[in-house]
């Protein structure tokens, strides 16, 4: 029940970040988003909570078998190992690239910006399930500093603060439309700020992706990967990346103040 509670999380993470993408990355390009986007989405969050309700109320049982079978092993002699697997691994992902640029542009950068999420999320996963090189350490918290990490630990709960930002990206997106506010993101042409809200969002959401990661393999199996007791380190790491997070806030905060100022 455990295990099935991680696949079924998992699932939903993935459906929460490609739709709510879809939603973000097509903002100029529809005058209203398709109900199906805003079901897809609301289906998305619905079953991530399905998963960490069922995660709690059911418990962890260790597989004597399957203790022997841990992919995580694997996955080090991989990344240590510099073999013709590595070389072909990085071919395969270059070829559709190749194809795509002689047919289309368009499908070319499509490509790009997947490859680009789940890159940053493959990378959050081998941070997380690699061998550690170093002794973890785990930081020692007192008063309100420790009932704060507590509160953002993200191996006790998944609604992670990549999450919660991300859903009111996409709820003040929808909304924009329905309530025809437009919001003035300039994100074709010469950009108002350096990045765009929702390419910054976009980043996000391999964040929010890793994060609810962490959750689910600290908790439980996944793929062959056996349950990690993470350490503080590790979501430390992670916290860090949060900071990227208050920039996204205070951008969307300004764009519906702009929104709501140009009526």
């Amino acid at each position: 029940m455990r295990n099935l509670s991680s696949y079924i999380m998992f699932f939903g993470i993935f459906v929460v970040a490609f739709s709510g993408n879809w939603i973000i990355l097509n903002y100029d390009k529809v005058s209203i988003y398709p109900k199906s986007s805003t079901i897809t989405f609301g289906i998305g969050l619905i079953v991530v909570v399905c998963g960490f309700i069922m995660s709690k109320l059911s418990t962890y049982r260790e597989d004597e078998h399957a203790l022997q079978k841990d992919y995580r092993d694997s996955l080090n002699k991989w990344l240590q190992a510099n073999g013709p697997s590595n070389k072909w691994f990085t071919g395969i992902i270059l070829i559709p690239l190749v194809i795509s640029a002689f047919y289309s542009w368009d499908l070319l950068f499509v490509l790009l910006k997947v490859y680009l999420f789940l890159g940053i999320v493959l990378a959050g996963f081998v941070y997380l399930l690699k061998e550690d090189r170093l002794e973890a350490v785990d930081f020692e918290f007192k008063g309100k500093t420790k009932k704060l990490m507590n509160l953002i630990d993200y191996r006790k709960h998944p609604f992670n603060i990549s999450l919660i930002i991300y859903i009111l990206v996409i709820v003040s997106f929808v909304l924009s439309k329905q309530w025809e506010i437009p919001f003035y993101m300039e994100t074709s042409g010469n950009a108002r700020y350096a990045a765009s809200l929702p390419m910054l969002s976009f980043f996000m959401s391999s964040l929010m992706v890793i994060s609810t990661f962490i959750y689910i393999i600290h908790n439980g199996d996944l793929f062959g990967f056996r349950k990690i007791e993470l350490s503080t380190e590790r979501v430390m790491f992670v916290h860090f990346g949060e900071v990227f997070c208050g920039l996204i806030l205070i951008t969307l905060i300004f764009t519906v103040i702009y929104a709501l100022y140009s009526l």
